[in-house]
């Protein structure tokens, strides 16, 4: 059943993807913390948004997108995807955004989309996970994310 993380639960939860099978999401970390240097190629800014309620209806959304940090390419492809806690411990995927390649920067068109229809409103854990890929250069694989309780369960 999907409900509400405890704290503690970031060391010992697993991520499943769609079909339920177990996935290594990296070096997976919560906004704000430190990143380390990659022993070659860059390091871009992967930039996300806290899971929410559509604005288009009964849903759970995210979005992502990216800054050059000190990569030189103006492009890179661009992914996000949600998470829903479950009281067994683990993050399912719920829903994926297309990959995109896009420019730096943001905005309301330069930015990744995930969505999923809420099954109902009760609160939920949830994360928003973003992967990019800098277009040419090597660049560091970390999947940084955001985690927010929504009013949105769809289980």
């Amino acid at each position: 059943m999907p409900g509400v993380a405890p704290p503690g639960s970031d060391g010992t939860a697993v991520y499943l993807d769609g079909a339920g099978h177990p996935m290594d999401m990296g070096t997976a970390r919560a906004s704000g913390g430190s990143r380390e240097a990659a022993a070659l190629g860059c390091t871009p800014v992967s930039g996300r948004d806290n899971p929410h309620r559509s604005a288009t209806g009964v849903a759970v959304s995210g979005h992502g997108w990216w800054k050059k940090g000190n990569c030189s390419s103006d492009r890179a492809k661009v992914f996000n995807c949600l998470y829903e806690w479950y009281t067994d411990n683990s993050w399912r995927q719920q829903a994926c955004s297309p990959t995109k390649t896009l420019k730096p920067g943001g905005g309301s068109t330069q930015r990744t989309a995930a969505r999923h229809d809420c099954r109902d409103t009760e609160r939920t854990s949830w994360r928003n996970h973003v992967d990019v890929d800098v277009v040419g250069e090597i660049d560091t694989a970390e999947k940084p994310m955001n985690q927010a309780e929504v009013n949105c369960r769809v289980y």
